[in-house]
C-alpha cells in the first residue's frame, strides 16, 4: 500500500500548490494528516511517499519515497510545461545521503523543460537547510557564525539570520550567472525567469525543501519550490532568450 504525506510545512509555504497535490494524490492513494501529530505506522510492505524532510524522517515501519520519484514512475502522470525557464538548484543539506532525490530532481525539471545550474555544493556535498543548518563557506558567514559551531541558525538573531540567508542566496545567484551570463541591467541570465514579485529579473533558485525555501526568501531570493511547479501552479515570466 502506498500513502502520502501531504506536509504542513508545505501547505504553509506554498498553499495553492500544496491543495492541489493533495488533491491529485487522493485520488490514487490514502492521505494522511500530519507526521508529527497523527504517528501511524506503516506495515510491512507499505511505501509512505513524501515531499517534505521532515516527514520524511517521522515516518515508522515500511519504507519512503520522494514524491519527485513516485510521479516518474507513473506513466499517465502530467508534467506542466516550463520549456525557457531556468533555474539554479538548491539541494538540502538532509537529502545529502539520498542521491535518488537529486536524480528525481533533475530528471523532473528535463521532463518540464526546465534548464538547471547547480552551485559547487550540491547534492552530497550540500551545507544548506534554510534557517536549521548553514555550514560556514564565505568568510562573511563564518564570521557572522563565531561562536555557533552547531551550524543551528535559529538560535541567532534575526537580523543575523537574515544576513546568512541573504549570503548564500548570493553564491546561488553568482552559480546561475557563472553558467548563464549576465544581462545588462539586471541580475539574470540570458533567459533565467521572473518571479514578477519585485525579484525581477534574478536568477530564479529551485528548491524541494521547506526550510531550504523560507530561509532564502528571508535572504530575499527569487525562490519556487519544486512543488509549484510539478502542481503547475507557479506562472514565471520568462525574460526573452538572445
Amino acid at each position: 500500500m502506498e500513502v502520502f504525506y501531504p506536509s504542513c510545512n508545505f501547505a504553509r509555504v506554498s498553499p495553492q500548490a500544496a491543495k492541489r497535490v493533495r488533491q491529485e494524490m487522493k485520488g490514487v492513494m490514502d492521505v494522511f494528516g500530519c507526521c508529527l501529530r497523527e504517528k501511524r505506522e506503516l506495515g510491512e510492505g507499505d511505501v509512505g511517499i513524501y515531499m517534505c524532510q521532515s516527514c520524511r524522517e517521522h515516518v515508522k515501519g515500511g519504507s519512503t519515497e520522494s514524491l519527485w520519484e513516485w510521479a516518474l514512475r507513473q506513466d499517465d502522470f502530467e508534467w506542466p510545461s516550463y520549456e525557457g525557464l531556468r533555474v539554479v538548484v538548491q539541494d538540502c543539506w538532509r537529502d545529502r545521503e539520498h542521491p535518488e532525490v537529486h536524480e528525481a530532481v533533475r530528471e523532473v525539471l528535463r521532463r518540464m523543460g526546465v534548464a538547471w545550474a547547480e552551485p559547487e555544493d550540491a547534492r552530497e556535498r550540500s551545507t544548506f537547510c534554510g534557517t536549521r543548518h548553514v555550514e560556514p563557506r564565505t568568510p562573511r558567514q563564518r564570521e557572522l557564525m563565531a561562536g555557533h559551531p552547531d551550524f543551528y541558525v535559529r538560535k541567532l538573531p534575526e537580523e543575523v539570520q537574515a544576513e546568512l540567508m541573504a549570503e548564500r542566496v548570493r553564491e546561488l545567484e553568482e552559480a546561475a550567472t557563472s553558467a548563464w551570463g549576465k544581462r545588462d541591467g539586471d541580475g539574470g541570465g540570458d533567459g533565467a525567469a521572473s518571479g514578477g514579485d519585485g525579484a525581477s529579473a534574478r536568477p530564479l533558485i529551485l528548491t524541494s525543501c521547506n526550510a531550504c525555501t523560507q530561509g532564502l526568501q528571508l535572504g530575499g531570493g527569487n525562490v519556487v519550490h519544486l512543488g509549484e511547479l510539478v502542481a503547475g501552479t507557479y506562472a514565471p515570466t520568462l525574460a526573452p532568450v538572445s
